[in-house]
């Protein structure tokens, strides 16, 4: 079968590969969609120090099974948890499987330790536990359902509340999805923050119906005039960065999620604890590692509580990843979401 492979800085390349024997928890499966992620655009710019496999928001038909699978069958149609939970450990136990550290099966781990593939090929092996079933939602749809339990993971971190005013910052896939999933949970009016030059993702968030759009090349968040003086929760998708301007709009006991990573220096920030302390603000940091959540997700497509129609701006085949890396990484202000598929 073919699978991708990519170096950094931006290399990559197609090989035939053969796969391995399946051990008894093991399912095979031929991909239909896998979008790329912005974990994917960094391992190409700067961590791949050589050839590996990449891609991990992953949709297929199971093809085969291992002796001990008996969770799905030939034929099914499954989402991959790209990591999920041991079941073993204290937190597991004790009914925080979010908590989890131990993270496997993951299919990060197995691809660098035994050498397989991961979402852009034209098969996978995965362990039986990664593997979701689902149905009613299309290919390319069900592909949003792993950056989908980020954003949720993101909004139950804060919890928006019935009347709360919410600024999400930054709109891309997860900050579009956590617009809707925020208003879901019954927040009174949201507030998107976005820099103008990315019309199509200010257009989408206006098509979500968003209260208004922080245009923030023209007018700061920190300016800007809040309804009620500021917002009570605030949704961070941004690099740290904006995180000191956010807790200036933050109303007295405001809670701010994040989880923008940067790298180098940008990855620190310094703002005024006397502040933070004086206001009662929250800092909180969400890190949807194990993957969770893609039932609830799966059901928020099918309702359209969630619509991810519009975040997929682009489709292409596994034979075109090179091309469609580089434009998701040098037109990003155009492409929300790119799937790959079959």
């Amino acid at each position: 079968m073919k699978a991708a492979f990519v170096k950094s800085p931006f290399e990559f390349k197609l090989e035939e590969v053969d796969l391995p024997e399946l051990k008894p928890n093991d399912v095979l499966l031929k991909i239909k969609a896998s979008g790329i992620c912005g974990t994917d655009l960094h391992t190409a710019r700067s961590e791949a120090k050589d050839w590996q496999s990449f891609g991990h928001e992953i949709v297929g038909v199971v093809e085969a099974t291992g002796s001990c699978v008996d969770n799905v069958q030939i034929g099914d149609s499954v989402i991959v948890e790209s990591g999920s939970f041991c079941g073993k450990c204290e937190d597991c136990r004790n009914g925080r499987t979010d908590l989890c550290h131990d993270r496997s099966p993951n299919v990060f781990s197995r691809a660098q330790n035994e050498g397989l593939t991961m979402g852009f090929a034209e098969k996978i092996i995965i362990d039986r536990q990664n593997a979701v079933l689902f149905e009613g939602v299309s290919f390319e749809e069900a592909s949003l359902v792993e950056p989908m339990g980020v954003a949720l993971d993101l909004c139950y971190t804060v919890r928006p509340e019935l009347n709360d005013d919410v600024l999400v910052v930054g709109l891309g896939p997860i900050g579009l999805m956590a617009i809707q999933i925020a208003r879901a949970m019954g927040a009174r009016r949201v507030f998107a923050a976005n820099h103008s030059r990315s019309k199509i993702r200010v257009d989408i968030a206006r098509k979500l119906g968003v209260d208004d759009v922080i245009l923030v090349d023209k007018t700061p968040v920190s300016s800007y005039r809040f309804p009620r003086g500021g917002v009570d929760k605030a949704l961070v998708t941004a690099p740290p960065s904006v995180i000191p301007e956010v807790f200036s709009v933050m109303n007295f006991g405001g809670v701010v999620g994040f989880i923008g990573i940067d790298y180098g220096e940008g990855r620190f920030i310094k703002f005024d604890a006397n502040y933070f302390h004086f206001n009662r603000l929250q800092l909180r940091a969400s890190h949807a590692v194990p993957a969770l959540y893609f039932p609830r997700c799966l059901d928020m497509i099918r309702s359209k509580t969630v619509d991810v129609r519009d975040l997929i701006t682009d489709r292409f085949k596994l034979e075109e990843i090179e091309s469609m890396m580089l434009r998701a990484e040098r037109e990003k202000d155009k492409v929300i979401k790119a799937v790959m598929i079959d």
